[in-house]
């Protein structure tokens, strides 16, 4: 068997946890309610964005012959799908701060 080796802490635990950026309810900041409003709207606008490119896509294929609908799909449909999962991640961060 090995023996345990002992560490000295040099800094207490509360010193490593404080940040400038935590909130701190006595600065007068939104309350938790009104935060989950606001992500909640913002999911519902993403919800919406969604159900608008799901529809979109038989529209497209449609509109756009047969050769170019593959094409149409995989890099307009995806590219979007991407693009919609990074502005939701941005606005999603942006409200939490």
């Amino acid at each position: 068997m090995t023996a345990e080796r002992r560490v000295t802490v040099s800094r207490s635990p509360v010193a490593l946890g404080r940040s400038r950026d935590r909130f701190d309810p006595e600065e007068g900041g939104p309350g938790v309610p009104e935060i989950v409003g606001r992500q909640l709207r913002q999911a519902l606008l993403t919800v919406g964005a969604v159900a608008a490119l799901l529809a979109g896509v038989p529209v497209i294929a449609a509109w756009v012959p047969a050769p170019w609908a593959w094409l149409a799909f995989s890099l307009a449909v995806q590219g979007l799908w991407v693009v919609l999962a990074v502005l939701q991640l941005r606005r999603a961060e942006r409200l939490e701060r």
